[in-house]
């Protein structure tokens, strides 16, 4: 039903992206396709654009609470986000979303105190290079409650997460890997202004268990020719907070900041 982001789409979306996702995508549309064999494809939705992305938190994997600013030196970087979504004409069956962004982002700094990362020991005043890199995949089964001027979309989604973090000093050098599947509630409000083609919507997926959970939400504006073609921007962000996640004991992040995007409707 909208978008969501890429930088040079082409380029940078094909081939690492797709490689990770596509495979989900094509899955969801041939179940889809197949599924209403006697109903006509009514609307598909493709969008993909750029995220620029700010770090903060802290990350624990052994016996320190590692801070991705102050310790490790994280900087803001720019990051893909895309998907594709189809709905059908079949009232009894959900209409299906695919959607991924990835996170690749580096920093430098120099160690004010010891910290342990993944059982290895960096000292005060130690140089270390940091490497994150985490991508999420999400299929996303949806009804439309609502459709008019109005639209309203809830549904369920599964996150596939995964990602390594990479600390590395001069002679160490340590990496966590983690790699989830994770179910959530996915809801998505638009509302759109008749004969200008603009609209504005919230859009948002999330877990909550004990004393872990996953928030994500983004707040859109755009606009959509009459040829479908459209433009869209606003703010994404992903609070993250889980705890022993593969070789991550606990990990506190919040991941946001502006995007834009290039979206089409047919």
């Amino acid at each position: 039903m909208d978008t969501e982001t890429t930088q040079p789409v082409i380029s940078r979306l094909f081939p690492s992206t797709f490689s990770s996702w596509s495979r989900v995508i094509a899955v969801a549309a041939a179940c889809s396709l197949g599924s209403s064999a006697q109903a006509e494809l009514l609307d598909v939705y493709v969008g993909a654009g750029t995220w620029q992305q700010e770090f903060e938190g802290d990350v624990d994997s052994g016996a320190t609470d590692v801070d991705v600013q102050n310790d490790l030196g994280l900087d803001d970087d720019d990051n893909i986000v895309a998907y594709v979504a189809l709905e059908h004409g079949v009232p009894v069956l959900p209409n299906i979303r695919a959607q991924h962004f990835s996170i690749d982002v580096e920093g430098s700094n120099v160690l004010s105190r010891n910290i342990t990362f993944n059982g290895q020991t960096f000292t005060l005043s130690d140089a270390v290079d940091t490497s994150i890199d985490l991508s999420q995949s999400d299929l996303v089964l949806y009804y439309e409650m609502l459709d008019s001027v109005v639209g309203l979309d809830v549904g369920l989604a599964l996150s596939w997460i995964e990602g390594a973090i990479d600390v590395r000093s001069s002679t160490d050098i340590a990496r966590a890997e983690f790699d989830e599947y994770l179910p959530m509630v996915y809801a998505k409000a638009r509302v759109d202004l008749p004969m200008t083609g603009a609209w504005v919507a919230v859009e948002g997926q999330g877990l909550a268990y004990e004393d872990n959970s996953i928030i994500e939400y983004n707040a859109q504006v755009g606009w959509t020719s009459q040829f479908g073609l459209g433009l869209e921007a606003g703010w994404r962000s992903v609070e993250i907070e889980l705890q022993e996640f593969d070789d991550v004991d606990t990990a506190v992040l919040e991941i946001s900041g502006p995007y834009a995007a290039v979206n089409f409707e047919f």
